[in-house]
């Protein structure tokens, strides 16, 4: 959708280049006034005011082409969103069907009411994660990860340091010698141990890193076993996922009024990914909600206006020679002649605008998450939201009134009474300091895109500092993502500048085409070759997208209203124009969000598969509804069947009843510990029998724990990372491996290996055609139940695990 948006950019800003540029260049100039410079082609140029009418049949022509075609480009992002969703991919996998419900009152915060609350909806509860107040198991799991990267980066050093030893000593060891042989004492890493936050020289005990690293993550991995099991016994928090039979019903539940009581289990979620949850924010009431969104939209808001100050005084270098009738002083630098004059008011200003902008959105960012958001993808789209309108008004209105403001200040100083002649003239002279900065973004911007230097270099200088395995694994396992919350602002910013300025300095409009294209094949190649996004958001940033548009639409109406005002009687007609234009517009944004809003949130009944439906039908004929059910009104009659009739009904896909099922299949903490044991039991039989029928069976049960783990708290699931060293020839990853099992400290060398190489330097090397390109990963880790593409190299993992009980992780 962000390739749509720019190809919507490169269609609309041809034709206006087509048709405005070659007409309304020449009206402005031809036999008009002598305006300098590139304001000569600006509307402010022209002072026969008949002329204005070619602008205002043109700005006609613009506006229905803009309605027209964000209605058509929002229809087709409709049909798009709805394959998504109903793609065989997202339709099937547990995030299509899931519910995140916030605020949930404490007298049906349980199993058991929440079940009969959702077994309403269509095809009824599947299963239900009640998130919980976990203490200290996630800062447990968090230093145990650090424990085993800094174990593995001391064992990985020792070899390294090891090998040069005995090179430059002329040893060759036999392989499998005692490690204490093998490696010297003095080559043995060491660090100082001290109970404060920061590590500092000489403070502490000076310890052994290896054997400090071994007591800390054997002790680690007990007191984490120990408090994975106990999850269920902690406190719940106010908020849970619930999994439905059937798509459909997550959409339904999402939009039904649960609670009688306000701000209670609102607002709802759907299509949560586990990778776009924010665990931190899982046990925020929505009245806490409320409030932290006033403050941080407050505080938007100061950001909004106090940055205004800078770039108002970047805005006064672009109009140097009126600023200096002002400040005496400056004078002198229109002395450094025309060539470092026309640097200074063109391109700086341009560069130190970009670089003002790309402060804000770190701000905006930790401002949405403060405010509750449950998902980062949603931060993101409020990121987008406040950094669009922070370049509004920070680089659109106060730029231009600014530009403004500092060619007609000298003049007004003579005759105030001259303000209204003054600003019509004089305020279409902004639009050159625009021309330059989408220019500067065009070429500069998209440049740096493809270019992406930092990554470059860094492809460089990374490997200096990555030795270790897992290092190396990660630099060339992950690709860099993207931000749409910054990225999607600064299409828009130009679509509305581009929008702003087409009837008033027509000469941008090739700039902004030239944006758009460059953009799009940069970004095309980028989307398909470079970027990675670890959570899908359905396109949801393009409708905002569109009411940015709208937005600029509506200003440059007003700009153009403002224009024509100011020439007075003479400019009647223009002005009554160009009122019904706004007016217009008004109306087709009203009626746009009427007619699309609730489509781009949830999917129609309408578009439930045939087969849902059917279910439906027998659910209600096995409820002992007999009569005949009409299509429309399926949802409504299960939705308001009572919860004594729903009770004996088959409300689960596969046939079976909440009451009349296990609860443990619905508690997914505790259904769990159910896969567990039978994973156990298949994989010993597997195993003595080595029957493909169990194989199918294992992966079958796998699956269903893929799906039970999806939306668990990721301390809850996360087994000890596999200390991961690399084989050498000398025998001390051999060694290592004996002493870490001896510990119960999950290890390997597989594909990862520590040799000299020709010119007898040793490095770390890993295969990178089986743990990258063919996916198989760091050994003995599977894949968190994050992503639906992951739902297989989960299952594979899980199944072909050498170590598989150990892999299991959490159930002794």
């Amino acid at each position: 959708m962000v390739l749509k948006f720019l190809r919507m950019g490169i269609v609309i800003f041809s034709i206006a280049t087509l048709f405005m540029v070659p007409i309304l260049i020449p009206i402005n100039v031809i036999g008009q006034l002598k305006s300098e410079g590139l304001n000569l082609l600006t509307i402010g140029n022209v002072s026969d005011v008949p002329r204005t009418w070619a602008h205002v049949i043109l700005a006609f022509f613009f506006t229905v082409g803009l309605i027209y075609y964000t209605f058509r480009e929002t229809r087709a992002y409709l049909v798009l969103r709805r394959e998504y969703l109903m793609s065989p991919e997202f339709a099937e996998s547990v995030v299509a069907r899931s519910l995140f419900v916030p605020s949930i009152p404490k007298d049906v915060h349980n199993i058991e009411d929440l079940a009969r609350i959702f077994n309403r909806f269509p095809g009824g509860v599947r299963r239900i994660w009640i998130n919980r107040d976990l203490k200290d198991l996630p800062d447990d799991v968090e230093d145990r990860d650090k424990k085993v990267h800094s174990l593995e980066t001391a064992i990985t050093k020792t070899i390294l340091s090891t090998y040069k030893y005995n090179n430059k000593k002329g040893i060759q060891p036999e392989n499998g010698s005692d490690t204490e042989v093998l490696i010297p004492q003095e080559l043995r890493p060491t660090h100082r141990v001290s109970s404060l936050p920061i590590g500092l020289p000489f403070v502490g005990r000076k310890v052994d890193s290896i054997d400090y690293y071994h007591e800390e993550i054997q002790s680690l991995n007990k007191k984490i076993l120990e408090k994975q099991h106990l999850a269920t016994n902690y406190e719940c928090l106010s908020s849970a996922f619930i999994e439905f039979n059937q798509q459909i019903a997550a959409h339904m539940a999402a939009q039904t009024l649960i609670h009688s009581k306000e701000l209670q289990m609102a607002p709802r979620y759907i299509e949560i990914a586990p990778t776009d949850i924010i665990w931190e924010n899982m046990n925020i009431q929505s009245f806490s909600r409320l409030l932290r969104r006033m403050f941080s939209l407050s505080f938007t808001t100061v950001i909004i206006i106090f940055w205004a100050i800078p770039v108002v005084f970047v805005q006064g270098i672009s109009t140097l020679e009126s600023l200096s009738k002002l400040l005496p002083f400056l004078e002198a630098v229109q002395d450094l002649g025309p060539t470092v004059v026309g640097i200074i008011q063109g391109i700086l200003p341009a560069a130190a605008l970009a670089i003002l902008v790309a402060l804000v959105p770190i701000i905006f960012s930790m401002l949405s998450k403060l405010e509750g958001i449950p998902r980062k993808s949603f931060v993101e789209l409020s990121v987008l939201h406040k950094f669009f309108f922070f370049q509004f008004v920070d680089v659109v209105l106060v730029s231009t009134v600014a530009g403004g403001i500092f060619n007609v200040l000298p003049d007004l100083t003579k005759n105030p009474a001259s303000i209204i002649n003054l600003l019509a003239e004089k305020l279409p002279r902004a639009s050159t300091f625009f021309i330059t900065y989408v220019m500067l973004q065009a070429t500069n911007s998209a440049a740096q895109n493809l270019l992406q230097l930092v990554p470059y270099i860094l492809s460089f200088v990374m490997p200096i500092f990555n030795t270790t395995p897992r290092d190396i694994y990660h630099q060339k396992r992950q690709c860099p993502t993207v931000n749409l919350g910054t990225l999607i602002p600064t299409h828009s910013v130009i679509f509305v500048l581009g929008i702003e300025y087409s009837t008033i300095a027509p000469l941008i409009l090739p700039f902004v085409l030239l944006f758009f294209c460059f953009h799009y094949f940069v970004l095309l190649y980028q989307f398909m070759h470079v970027y990675e996004r670890p959570y899908e958001t359905g396109g949801r940033g393009f409708p905002r997208a569109i009411r940015h548009v709208y937005i600029g639409m509506f200003t440059w109406q007003i700009t153009m209203i403002g224009l024509f005002a100011v020439r007075g009687n003479k400019a009647i007609g223009q002005l009554v124009v160009m009122i019904i234009l706004l007016v217009a517009g008004c109306f087709s944004l009203a009626l746009y969000d009427k007619a699309f809003k609730p489509l781009f949130k949830f999917l129609p009944i309408q578009c439930m598969p045939s087969k849902d439906v059917q279910r439906i039908k027998e659910n209600a004929v096995a409820a002992g509804d007999v009569h005949r059910l009409d299509t429309n009104d399926d949802d409504k009659r299960v939705l308001f069947q009572t919860t004594s009739n729903r009770s004996d009904t088959n409300s689960f896909g596969d046939g079976a009843s909440v009451l009349s099922r296990d609860n443990l299949s619905i508690d997914a903490f505790r259904y769990r510990t159910t896969l567990h044991d039978e994973l156990k039991k298949e994989a010993k039989i597997s195993e003595e029998e080595n029957d493909e029928e169990e194989v199918k069976v294992m992966t079958d049960t796998a699956r269903r724990l893929y799906e039970t783990e999806s939306y668990l708290h990721p301390s809850v699931c996360r087994n000890q990372p596999t200390v991961w060293i690399p084989e050498d020839t000398m025998g001390i990853a051999k060694q290592e491996l004996s002493q870490l099992k001896s510990l119960g400290i999950i290890s390997s060398t597989h594909y990862a290996n520590a040799r000299p190489n020709d010119k007898g330097k040793p490095k770390v090397t890993i295969d990178e055609e089986n743990v990258i390109m063919e996916n198989k990963g760091i050994p003995g880790e599977r894949p968190s139940a994050a992503q639906l593409s992951d739902v297989n190299d989960f299952v594979r993992v899980v199944i072909d695990n050498y170590n598989f009980i150990d892999a299991l992780g959490t159930v002794a």
